[in-house]
């Protein structure tokens, strides 16, 4: 490019800075050089470089976001949902072998007693021996919780029925119909969370035992369920013992635990 100042012409280069008079200012040693395109090659490889690192970033995110996904599917599908659990216990049955009418009853339903505590007196039937009627005092064979009393004051109490009925609190359970497709992902001391009314929080308990079942011969009354019984840990025994048997709760097993143990359906 070219311009005439004067008489004289110029050559004007890109990039070179001119006096008013159209001379050219030469640029001191170390100065800046003047603003304008710069190296066009390096702009673009940084460019891939920035694009990069933003990609491998974003990918890093994806895979990390994906093993957490998969740890919760592979943490969810650990659990099985066992259903719905009656707490139970053992009943203690307490009557006498004789034939009586009860004259007394010492104690209430849901009243703790301890062993030996008396619970009724029993009249005996007379035995043709002795004019004078037999009283028999009924006692508790072990500590425990009266469930109910079955017969009242001036009922008549047959041989060997139960006048009053308790319960071991160390002895509650939960138990649970569990179908056959459940139970054969579990094992025997396989942990097992519990939930329910009156409880703060979840009670752990352990897969007991699953109950054999009778065949009755009756194809009607046959079934793809299976009783289990789950025993509380002794650390949530105390919380148990709080509560009454014949609530529900829900049942959900870790089938995580006791890997090696016996399968569930191989011991019923």
């Amino acid at each position: 490019m070219s311009t005439t100042a004067g008489t004289q012409t110029v050559r004007i280069v890109p990039g070179q800075t001119y006096t008013s008079a159209g001379e050219p200012v030469e640029t001191p040693p170390g100065a800046a050089e003047p603003s304008g395109p710069r190296h066009p090659r390096l702009r673009k490889t940084l460019r891939i470089i920035r694009t990069t690192v933003v990609v491998l970033v974003l990918l890093a995110a994806a895979v990390a976001g994906g093993s957490y996904i998969v740890r919760e599917r592979v943490a969810a599908g650990a659990f099985v949902d066992a259903g719905t659990a009656v707490l139970t216990a053992p009943p203690i049955p307490v009557g006498s072998a004789d034939a009586g009418v009860v004259k007394e009853i010492t104690v209430a339903d849901r009243e703790s007693v301890t062993a030996g505590a008396e619970l009724a007196r029993v009249t005996l039937t007379a035995d043709g021996v002795s004019d004078e009627p037999k009283v028999q005092t009924l006692r508790a064979p072990v500590a425990g919780i009266v469930t109910v009393v079955n017969v009242a004051v001036g009922e008549v109490a047959r041989a060997g029925e139960p006048v009053v009925t308790l319960y071991d609190p160390t002895k509650l359970q939960f138990q649970v119909e569990v179908p056959l497709d459940a139970l054969r992902k579990m094992r025997l001391g396989m942990s097992a969370s519990i939930s329910g009314p009156g409880l703060n929080g979840e009670v752990a308990a352990k897969l007991e035992k699953v109950v054999p079942k009778v065949d009755a011969g009756d194809p009607a009354a046959v079934s793809d369920r299976l009783t289990v019984t789950f025993k509380p840990d002794p650390a949530s025994l105390a919380t148990v013992q709080t509560l009454v048997p014949g609530l529900q709760f829900a049942v959900v097993v870790d089938t995580n635990t006791a890997v090696g143990s016996t399968p569930a359906v191989n011991s019923a």
